[in-house]
């Protein structure tokens, strides 16, 4: 199903964006401090008892911050892959040009210029 939004709508999505940002932020965070956990018991000669379920959750936090990316595409929204704190947003027709932009932070979108590429 192709997604297509004006002004508006695109405006409309804010919230939810800022809902799966929250939750990109919050996983980023988890997953580096428990990278930094496993180095650290690796360093402390923890066994692999003790290790397994720190690398359970790791799995699992790297998994849910994939299916973020999902819930972008269900919108039909995609995340920049050069600026990965934009979020792009179609405009008439479905198209990613001339469409609309968001960060978070920001409490409204904005419309794609001409100057900005998208990818």
């Amino acid at each position: 199903m192709k997604h297509a939004y004006d002004m508006d709508d695109a405006s409309k999505l804010v919230p939810l964006l800022e809902s799966i940002f929250q939750e990109v932020a919050d996983r980023r965070v988890a997953i580096r401090d428990m990278e930094k956990t496993l180095v650290s018991m690796k360093r402390q000669g923890a066994t692999a008892d003790e290790i397994a379920p720190v690398t359970a959750k790791l799995a699992i936090h790297r998994r849910e911050l994939r299916h973020t990316r999902g819930e972008f595409e269900r919108l039909g929204c995609v995340v920049d892959e050069h600026n990965p704190n934009r979020v792009v947003i179609p405009g008439a027709g479905g198209k990613l040009d001339g469409g609309f932009s968001w960060e978070p932070g920001e409490s409204n979108v904005r419309s794609l210029t001409t100057e900005e590429t998208v990818f």
